[in-house]
């Protein structure tokens, strides 16, 4: 017995130490990063994490996917007690039962009946999907990856196998309570496989016990070089992940004299999170499910964003520390060293065309299971092709340059600004004057003469709720939102402080806005910089003025409404409920109709991350895509809270030849329904 003691003793710290040397490995490729300030409160992060971990919350949305890991993830985690058990046994010779008394005995024991017959459904299961059913997210995957899946799969299902054998040969040789209560589907296999009266062989019990523990710490050791890592980095990441709002991205000190490299140039440029989220990706796929650009056929993959980035930081890493360590000069490099050393993120590892696909929409961080940032790596690269080399897409250009002289993306002349409102008589916004709020124009309702009515549409519901307001005129300046994304951080910074002056030079506390791109950057980014504003969105405004009663509608105008929600005011802030109450307030009884991809699942009309600006040169249109989907809802209008979303939309649908399918603003439709109402009411006095 001492030396079955001493076998597993040495078998156990053998695998300790193996997995040890493996994880610190691992660790040292995702600090090749650049540093990361944790977040403060990290113990109180911690508890709050583990809801989202151990409950599943954003799995559970796939019910059956979902169901399947949740069982496997529990199963695994009860399992373990069983596993510790045996390990107890094999180091001492003492088992949990031996002295847990009653009921705990009973209860530990049917736990680990339950979840071994809960596991093998579930891998069976899994394995079906896999083999069978082939969900479309899981058939671009690798044939290394899909490998990794099975063999996982397979030593979990091992597991399993293992613990019932065990415990049902103990229940056949009397070492544990046979009760059908306590143990039914360990009972039922001794019944079936060793006869009711019979006794089992030991032999076999011993094989599958060394077999469940070899298994275990196989399990172990193959971890850190396997995709399944986010076993181990899931729960760290979704403590770390980003807790600033959504929509607010970095901003880096661009007079800092320290700094040679402006965004992500090189993988060590990325923040060591950024890292992590590559090790903690599950490679599930569900981002690549729900992003606009795999949809529609394009380059970009979220998924393989992170495989990529998790593959280029292993690559680098050996030799990023020896350079830094003074172990190896430059000069030392042999040709193989040299080529990774001068590998750069773009276009190394990924295409620029990649890179510049993304709409910034969020439809990824908000599907991925365990809150990793994609975006967040994106707009890192962006500024390293735009700042570092002035790389950028040739349409970016002409853009850029509009903004340095004009302000606005068009080019027009900024004595051209709402020009047109003030020759309406829309006040101007005066530092001290009695005004509620200003309403922030933005580029679009200024120079778009689509856009313009909306802002017509906005300013009728003020005036008839008696608000209190003004307007910038042609002193108003754009916000920087797209240049941002779009990579030019110095040209966005330099446009938000201009406007950030303005603003506050001008008193201004509350600010409204038709934009949700000028609404989340004043939201959430403006504050970085020292603006500090309560903005609100048009569709908030509006939705509150019906909710007091300050302004009434016809509740018939409209019939068959459907939402397209804006990635900026839904996915990013959300606002969800207020456009829908809007719209089920004007439109007739039951006939608003909502698109399979709605609130945090709604597709991006295409526009976002600046690519309102650029041509979509590769697979099918993004805005049609949505169109489509729009079609198949059968509404006869769909009502939007942007004016990207307003001309994606309108272009999709003449692309789709529904010119009978109104694309109207909230604002719009609801100015409408006023005036409906206030005409059915003359013709009744």
């Amino acid at each position: 017995m001492l030396y079955f003691h001493i076998a597993v003793a040495v078998l156990l710290l053998g695998s300790l130490i193996s997995f040890t040397w493996s994880f610190r490995r691992v660790l040292r490729i995702i600090f090749t990063g650049k540093k990361t300030i944790l977040p403060p409160e990290i113990a109180k992060r911690a508890v709050t994490s583990l809801a989202e971990v151990f409950f599943h919350r954003k799995l559970l949305r796939q019910p059956i996917a979902g169901l399947i890991h949740f069982a496997i993830f529990w199963g695994f985690i009860v399992l373990s007690v069983g596993t510790g058990d045996w390990f107890l046994y094999g180091l001492t010779g003492i088992r949990l039962i031996d002295f847990l008394g009653e009921p705990l005995s009973s209860i530990y024991l049917f736990s680990q009946d339950f979840f071994n017959a809960l596991v093998l459904v579930a891998v069976i299961w899994a394995v079906w999907r896999r083999v069978v059913v082939k969900p479309l997210r899981m058939r671009d995957n690798s044939k290394s990856s899909k490998a990794d899946a099975y063999i996982i799969l397979v030593m979990i299902g091992g597991l399993a196998v293992t613990s019932l054998l065990c415990h049902a040969i103990s229940i056949q040789n009397g070492r544990e309570l046979n009760w059908l209560t306590v143990q039914p589907m360990a009972s039922l296999v001794g019944s079936v496989f060793f006869g009711a009266s019979s006794s089992a062989p030991e032999l076999l019990y011993w094989i599958s016990w060394w077999g469940h523990l070899l298994i275990v710490l196989g399990f172990l050791n193959y971890l850190p070089h396997s995709k399944h890592f986010h076993v181990m980095a899931a729960f760290p990441n979704v403590v770390l992940s980003k807790q600033e709002p959504r929509g607010q991205l970095s901003t880096p000190n661009l007079e800092d004299e320290t700094l040679t490299v402006f965004g992500a140039e090189k993988i060590e440029d990325l923040k060591w999170k950024s890292i992590l989220d590559s090790f903690a990706c599950t490679e599930c796929g569900r981002c690549n499910d729900f992003c606009p650009t795999a949809s529609t056929g394009k380059e970009l993959r979220p998924k393989s964003l992170m495989i990529n980035l998790r593959a280029a930081a292993s690559r680098r890493q050996p030799l990023v520390a020896q350079v830094q360590a003074g172990n190896l000069a430059l000069d030392q490099m042999n040709e193989l060293q040299k080529q990774v050393w001068d590998e750069t993120l773009v276009p190394n590892v990924f295409s620029e065309q990649f890179v510049w696909d993304c709409t910034t929409c969020g439809a990824c961080v908000e599907s991925c299971p365990v809150m990793i940032d994609h975006v967040d790596s994106i707009v890192e690269m962006r500024r390293a092709l735009v700042l570092n080399r002035g790389s950028n897409p040739e349409e970016a250009t002409n853009v850029f340059r509009n903004w340095e002289t004009n302000s606005n993306p068009w080019g027009l002349p900024e004595s051209s600004r709402q020009e047109w409102l003030v020759e309406k008589g829309v006040p101007i916004f005066e530092n001290g004057a009695d005004f509620d709020f200003l309403y922030y124009i933005g580029c679009a309702g200024s120079f778009d003469d689509r856009n313009k009515k909306v802002v017509d549409a906005v300013i009728k519901i003020m005036n008839a709720a008696g608000l209190k307001f003004g307007i910038l005129g042609k002193e108003e300046k754009c916000n920087g939102e797209t240049a941002r994304r779009m990579g030019n951080e110095w040209l966005a910074q330099q446009m938000m402080k201009t406007n950030l002056e303005l603003l506050q030079g001008r008193g201004v506390k509350k600010v409204i806005t038709s934009c949700p791109h000028c609404f989340n950057t004043l939201k959430n980014e403006y504050p970085v910089l020292g603006g500090e504003f309560e903005t609100i969105h048009h569709t908030q405004l509006i939705q509150q003025l019906l909710k007091d009663g300050k302004v009434t509608v016809n509740p018939g105008a409209f019939d068959t409404v459907t939402y397209h929600d804006s990635c900026y005011i839904g996915r990013y802030n959300g606002i969800y409920e207020q456009p829908r109450e809007i719209l089920k307030a004007i439109s007739t009884k039951d006939t608003f109709v909502e698109m399979p991809r709605n609130r945090e699942k709604g597709f991006c009309c295409g526009a976002g991350g600046g690519r309102m600006w650029l041509e979509e040169k590769s697979g099918s249109r993004i805005n049609e895509n949505r169109a489509q989907e729009v079609v198949n809802s059968k509404a006869k209008t769909v009502g939007v809270g942007c004016p990207f979303c307003m001309t994606m939309m309108s272009d999709g649908l003449k692309a789709q030849d529904r010119p009978d399918i109104r694309v109207l603003d909230i604002a719009e439709m609801v100015s409408e329904a006023m005036l409906e109402g206030e005409s059915k009411r003359e013709r009744t006095s």
